[in-house]
Protein backbone atom coordinates (compact mmCIF):
# COMPACT_ATOMS: atom_id res chain seq x y z
CA UNK A 1 0.00 0.00 0.00
CA UNK A 2 1.34 3.27 -0.73
CA UNK A 3 2.71 5.40 2.18
CA UNK A 4 0.94 9.22 2.46
CA UNK A 5 4.12 12.07 2.44
CA UNK A 6 5.35 12.99 6.14
CA UNK A 7 4.14 16.91 5.11
CA UNK A 8 1.68 17.23 3.42
CA UNK A 9 0.83 21.01 2.34
CA UNK A 10 -1.99 21.19 -0.34
CA UNK A 11 -5.20 18.88 -0.24
CA UNK A 12 -6.18 17.56 -3.49
CA UNK A 13 -9.77 18.21 -4.18
CA UNK A 14 -11.99 15.18 -6.47
CA UNK A 15 -15.52 16.44 -7.47
CA UNK A 16 -17.77 13.44 -8.36
CA UNK A 17 -21.12 12.43 -9.40
CA UNK A 18 -20.68 14.52 -12.44
CA UNK A 19 -23.38 13.71 -15.60
CA UNK A 20 -22.44 17.22 -17.19
CA UNK A 21 -19.94 18.40 -19.20
CA UNK A 22 -20.32 22.15 -18.27
CA UNK A 23 -19.84 20.92 -14.64
CA UNK A 24 -16.85 19.01 -15.59
CA UNK A 25 -15.60 21.97 -16.84
CA UNK A 26 -15.98 24.36 -13.89
CA UNK A 27 -14.36 21.36 -11.60
CA UNK A 28 -11.24 21.90 -13.86
CA UNK A 29 -11.17 25.46 -13.93
CA UNK A 30 -11.81 26.09 -9.77
CA UNK A 31 -8.75 23.59 -9.09
CA UNK A 32 -10.18 20.11 -9.28
CA UNK A 33 -7.34 17.35 -8.99
CA UNK A 34 -10.01 14.44 -10.19
CA UNK A 35 -12.99 14.32 -11.72
CA UNK A 36 -15.15 11.69 -10.70
CA UNK A 37 -18.23 9.20 -12.73
CA UNK A 38 -20.50 6.86 -11.13
CA UNK A 39 -20.44 4.08 -13.42
CA UNK A 40 -22.95 1.74 -11.12
CA UNK A 41 -26.72 1.56 -12.87
CA UNK A 42 -28.06 1.99 -9.77
CA UNK A 43 -26.93 5.15 -8.57
CA UNK A 44 -29.15 8.57 -9.23
CA UNK A 45 -25.44 9.88 -10.35
CA UNK A 46 -25.29 7.22 -12.90
CA UNK A 47 -23.71 7.94 -16.42
CA UNK A 48 -23.76 5.54 -19.18
CA UNK A 49 -20.27 4.23 -20.22
CA UNK A 50 -21.11 5.48 -24.06
CA UNK A 51 -20.98 9.44 -22.69
CA UNK A 52 -17.21 9.10 -21.11
CA UNK A 53 -15.82 10.10 -23.67
CA UNK A 54 -17.46 13.36 -24.33
CA UNK A 55 -17.33 14.35 -20.49
CA UNK A 56 -13.53 13.60 -19.96
CA UNK A 57 -12.31 14.84 -23.90
CA UNK A 58 -9.52 17.52 -23.99
CA UNK A 59 -9.17 17.44 -19.89
CA UNK A 60 -5.76 18.68 -18.97
CA UNK A 61 -2.97 16.30 -18.42
CA UNK A 62 -2.91 16.89 -14.60
CA UNK A 63 -6.37 16.41 -14.32
CA UNK A 64 -7.46 12.59 -13.34
CA UNK A 65 -10.75 10.56 -14.53
CA UNK A 66 -11.88 8.34 -11.92
CA UNK A 67 -14.96 6.14 -12.41
CA UNK A 68 -16.76 4.31 -9.89
CA UNK A 69 -18.15 0.93 -9.72
CA UNK A 70 -19.93 -1.41 -7.14
CA UNK A 71 -19.39 -4.78 -7.56
CA UNK A 72 -18.71 -4.86 -11.48
CA UNK A 73 -17.01 -7.77 -13.38
CA UNK A 74 -13.26 -7.20 -13.75
CA UNK A 75 -14.30 -7.50 -17.89
CA UNK A 76 -16.53 -4.49 -17.46
CA UNK A 77 -14.98 -2.37 -15.89
CA UNK A 78 -11.58 -2.98 -17.97
CA UNK A 79 -13.37 -2.20 -20.74
CA UNK A 80 -15.38 0.72 -20.05
CA UNK A 81 -12.10 2.53 -18.17
CA UNK A 82 -10.32 1.74 -21.39
CA UNK A 83 -9.16 5.40 -22.88
CA UNK A 84 -11.62 6.89 -20.70
CA UNK A 85 -10.59 6.44 -16.83
CA UNK A 86 -7.24 7.08 -15.30
CA UNK A 87 -8.44 5.41 -12.02
CA UNK A 88 -11.11 2.68 -11.26
CA UNK A 89 -12.78 3.17 -7.74
CA UNK A 90 -14.11 0.39 -6.25
CA UNK A 91 -17.59 1.11 -4.07
CA UNK A 92 -18.92 -2.42 -3.06
CA UNK A 93 -17.22 -5.77 -1.63
CA UNK A 94 -14.48 -5.71 -3.86
CA UNK A 95 -12.14 -8.13 -2.20
CA UNK A 96 -8.32 -7.44 -2.39
CA UNK A 97 -7.46 -9.99 -5.22
CA UNK A 98 -10.26 -8.56 -7.22
CA UNK A 99 -8.80 -5.10 -7.12
CA UNK A 100 -5.18 -6.51 -8.29
CA UNK A 101 -6.63 -8.04 -11.10
CA UNK A 102 -7.52 -4.58 -12.47
CA UNK A 103 -4.17 -3.97 -13.30
CA UNK A 104 -4.65 0.24 -13.05
CA UNK A 105 -4.50 2.53 -10.60
CA UNK A 106 -7.23 1.18 -7.89
CA UNK A 107 -9.10 3.05 -5.09
CA UNK A 108 -11.15 1.46 -2.65
CA UNK A 109 -13.88 3.09 -0.75
CA UNK A 110 -14.29 2.10 2.66
CA UNK A 111 -16.64 2.21 5.73
CA UNK A 112 -14.74 1.44 8.96
CA UNK A 113 -16.13 1.71 12.53
CA UNK A 114 -13.36 0.69 14.61
CA UNK A 115 -9.96 1.08 14.83
CA UNK A 116 -9.79 -2.96 14.77
CA UNK A 117 -11.40 -2.84 10.86
CA UNK A 118 -8.58 -0.54 10.12
CA UNK A 119 -5.84 -3.60 10.35
CA UNK A 120 -8.00 -5.30 7.32
CA UNK A 121 -7.03 -2.17 5.00
CA UNK A 122 -3.38 -3.98 4.97
CA UNK A 123 -4.68 -6.63 2.97
CA UNK A 124 -5.47 -4.14 -0.35
CA UNK A 125 -2.20 -2.71 -2.17
CA UNK A 126 -4.38 0.23 -3.87
CA UNK A 127 -3.43 3.78 -4.65
CA UNK A 128 -6.00 5.51 -1.71
CA UNK A 129 -8.62 4.69 0.39
CA UNK A 130 -11.68 6.45 0.17
CA UNK A 131 -13.22 7.19 3.70
CA UNK A 132 -17.30 7.54 3.35
CA UNK A 133 -19.92 7.49 5.35
CA UNK A 134 -22.27 4.13 5.89
CA UNK A 135 -24.10 5.14 2.26
CA UNK A 136 -21.81 6.58 -0.26
CA UNK A 137 -23.54 9.97 -1.91
CA UNK A 138 -25.99 9.99 1.46
CA UNK A 139 -24.60 13.52 2.35
CA UNK A 140 -23.53 11.75 6.27
CA UNK A 141 -20.30 12.00 7.21
CA UNK A 142 -17.80 9.32 8.30
CA UNK A 143 -15.76 8.36 11.45
CA UNK A 144 -13.39 11.54 11.03
CA UNK A 145 -10.98 10.03 14.64
CA UNK A 146 -10.91 6.82 12.53
CA UNK A 147 -10.15 8.52 9.10
CA UNK A 148 -7.25 10.88 10.82
CA UNK A 149 -5.64 7.47 12.10
CA UNK A 150 -6.04 5.75 9.07
CA UNK A 151 -3.94 9.11 7.17
CA UNK A 152 -1.10 8.50 9.00
CA UNK A 153 -0.49 5.17 7.62
CA UNK A 154 -2.14 5.29 4.06
CA UNK A 155 -3.49 7.84 1.46
CA UNK A 156 -6.69 8.79 2.68
CA UNK A 157 -9.58 10.50 0.45
CA UNK A 158 -12.21 11.62 3.01
CA UNK A 159 -15.38 11.74 2.28
CA UNK A 160 -19.18 11.84 3.06
CA UNK A 161 -21.16 15.29 3.83
CA UNK A 162 -18.17 17.52 3.45
CA UNK A 163 -19.33 21.17 2.50
CA UNK A 164 -17.88 25.03 2.82
CA UNK A 165 -19.04 24.88 6.22
CA UNK A 166 -16.89 22.08 7.82
CA UNK A 167 -14.23 21.69 5.15
CA UNK A 168 -11.23 23.46 7.20
CA UNK A 169 -12.55 21.21 10.34
CA UNK A 170 -12.63 18.36 8.99
CA UNK A 171 -9.01 19.03 6.86
CA UNK A 172 -7.32 20.12 9.99
CA UNK A 173 -8.58 16.92 12.03
CA UNK A 174 -7.70 14.24 9.55
CA UNK A 175 -5.23 15.57 7.46
CA UNK A 176 -6.33 13.64 4.26
CA UNK A 177 -4.40 13.36 1.10
CA UNK A 178 -7.63 15.34 -0.30
CA UNK A 179 -11.04 14.83 -0.06
CA UNK A 180 -13.77 13.76 -2.37
CA UNK A 181 -17.23 15.52 -2.72
CA UNK A 182 -20.55 15.09 -4.40
CA UNK A 183 -24.04 15.64 -2.87
CA UNK A 184 -23.08 18.66 -0.75
CA UNK A 185 -22.66 20.70 -4.03
CA UNK A 186 -25.87 19.96 -5.99
CA UNK A 187 -29.04 21.19 -6.92
CA UNK A 188 -30.22 17.83 -7.82
CA UNK A 189 -28.79 13.89 -8.39
CA UNK A 190 -25.88 14.76 -10.70
CA UNK A 191 -26.58 18.47 -11.33
CA UNK A 192 -23.87 20.60 -9.48
CA UNK A 193 -24.52 24.08 -8.52
CA UNK A 194 -21.81 26.49 -9.71
CA UNK A 195 -23.00 28.78 -6.65
CA UNK A 196 -21.80 26.46 -3.89
CA UNK A 197 -18.86 24.89 -6.27
CA UNK A 198 -17.25 28.54 -6.22
CA UNK A 199 -17.94 28.70 -2.36
CA UNK A 200 -16.18 25.76 -1.74
CA UNK A 201 -13.37 26.15 -3.30
CA UNK A 202 -13.13 29.36 -2.60
CA UNK A 203 -12.89 27.69 1.36
CA UNK A 204 -10.40 24.86 0.68
CA UNK A 205 -7.91 27.24 -1.00
CA UNK A 206 -7.85 29.43 1.71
Amino acid sequence: VAGREVMRTHCEVKICGLTRRRDVELAVELGAEYVGFVLAPASPRHVPPELLPELTRCLPEHVRRVGVFVNESVETIRRIAAGNLDVVQLHGAETPEFAARLGMPVWKAVHVETERELEMLERYDVERFLFDAASGGSGGVCDWRLAALAAKRWRIMLAGGLRSGNIRDAVETVKPYGVDLSSSLEEAPGIKSEDKMREFFKEIRK
